[in-house]
């Protein structure tokens, strides 16, 4: 589809979904007639969905924070990110009561930066990327609470590597306007 194609079909009215199954279904046409498509139509349809998700997971956001006080959303975002957390859990049970062993293996992967004290009962965590790394997120749309979820999936893996309950802050975050996104994670004695 041509670009004046594109921009009659949005004012005519055509949903972004028609646009997209327009755009496929010329690829499909320049194949069976021989020509290549101007992309890969897979690939493309991969990253409509994706743009899609994001999209609609930001509306979502939106919506939780128009309709829920703020300790109900932050309970259900750091929901969210626990039963992200179910994922992993073989691994966090791999390093269970290790935990220098988990921090050395998630510094070698994902993290630039794992800091233990185990004087004062606190874990600083500095990630390696300069985006956030969750594939639901589309920066600069996503809303900056969503790094609750995130706070609920570290309190989850790190209370079972530790046996114990932690408690997980954001001391920068890039969805909040960060470099990079650094959790500080507190060992508690008990239940909070």
């Amino acid at each position: 589809m041509k670009r004046k194609d594109f921009l009659k079909c949005c004012t005519i009215g055509l949903c972004s979904c028609a646009a997209q199954e327009i755009s496929l279904l010329d690829a499909s046409q320049a194949q069976s007639a021989g020509t290549k498509p101007p992309g890969d139509p897979e690939k493309d349809e991969l990253k409509w969905k994706l743009n899609a998700v994001q999209e609609r997971f930001a509306r979502l956001l939106n919506i939780l924070d128009q309709t829920l006080d703020p300790p109900a959303k932050q309970k259900v975002l750091r929901a969210l990110g626990r039963e992200c957390a179910g994922s992993y859990r073989d691994l966090a049970l791999k390093y269970e009561g290790n935990i220098k062993g988990f921090l050395e293996y998630i510094q070698k992967r994902w993290v630039e930066k794992a800091e233990y004290d185990e004087k004062a009962g606190t874990i600083r965590i500095v990630d390696k990327a300069s985006q956030c790394t969750c594939p639901f997120v589309k920066q600069g749309v996503t809303h900056k609470d969503f790094c609750n979820c995130t706070l609920g999936w570290q309190e989850a893996i790190y209370s079972v590597v530790l046996r114990r309950p932690v408690r997980a802050e954001v001391e920068e975050s890039v969805l909040r306007g960060g470099s990079r996104c650094i959790f500080r994670i507190r060992i508690l004695k008990s239940e909070a």
